[in-house]
């Protein structure tokens, strides 16, 4: 391959599993329970498809684009889509820190190296809740590179693809490892939007929500 490509990380094509484990005081034992024990992604080169409940986010690290499809047709109402542009991903991400080491591991047969995340302080929150998230995570670059995280709401900016992370809060600490890296059974057309989606901004769509759950006029 030319210089370029070789820059920007071997392309990918699959599916990778994270077996998931929760710890920390700030969650009832019960509700803990009921959290996912794993989760997957679905990697087409620089897109990416994640699917929880009726939702689906579709990231291209190629065009810089994020949707979110959230499918309620089967509670008699549409295919919502929401669009979010690199400008807005990128305000999101503004401030993020990063501190790359050379330490790593391998993870199922694949090199890794560590990274630690610190994201920015969001407006919103309480002084001593900002700045206390931290995410320690253990990328490749055999996967792809910074524009497989494109859009992703905790690797957005890292330059590899993450094998294994912990994220610590106060209340609460998630430790997922890859359990499983499938290569192929994926298609372009998995990382299409469906055309029968109705458009709507994040705001409308949250109002809507919040009327739907009795919270609105």
């Amino acid at each position: 391959g030319s210089v370029m490509a070789q820059k920007k990380g071997k392309a990918f094509k699959g599916t990778v599993t994270y077996s998931l484990s929760y710890s920390g005081d700030g969650v009832e034992p019960a509700e803990l329970a009921k959290y996912p024990k794993e989760s997957n992604i679905k990697v087409y080169e620089s897109r990416t498809l994640t699917e929880q409940g009726p939702a689906s986010v579709i990231t291209n690290g190629e065009s810089k684009v994020v949707y979110t499809v959230v499918d309620l047709s089967s509670y008699g109402m549409k295919k919502y889509l929401i669009t979010q542009k690199a400008e807005e991903i990128d305000k999101e991400n503004k401030g993020t820190q990063f501190k790359y080491s050379e330490e790593g591991k391998e993870i199922l047969g694949y090199k890794t190296k560590k990274v630690e995340i610190t994201p920015p302080a969001k407006e919103d929150e309480e002084e001593d809740a900002a700045g206390s998230m931290k995410i320690t995570a253990y990328y490749t670059e055999d996967m792809g590179g910074e524009e497989v995280n494109f859009g992703n709401q905790m690797f957005h900016g890292v330059k590899g693809f993450v094998l294994e992370y912990e994220l610590v809060t106060p209340k609460i600490t998630i430790k997922a490892t890859a359990k499983t890296i499938e290569k192929g059974k994926v298609k372009e057309t998995d990382f299409m939007v469906p055309s029968d989606c109705t458009e709507v901004t994040k705001e409308a769509f949250e109002e809507e929500m919040r009327a739907l759950q009795g919270g609105g006029e």
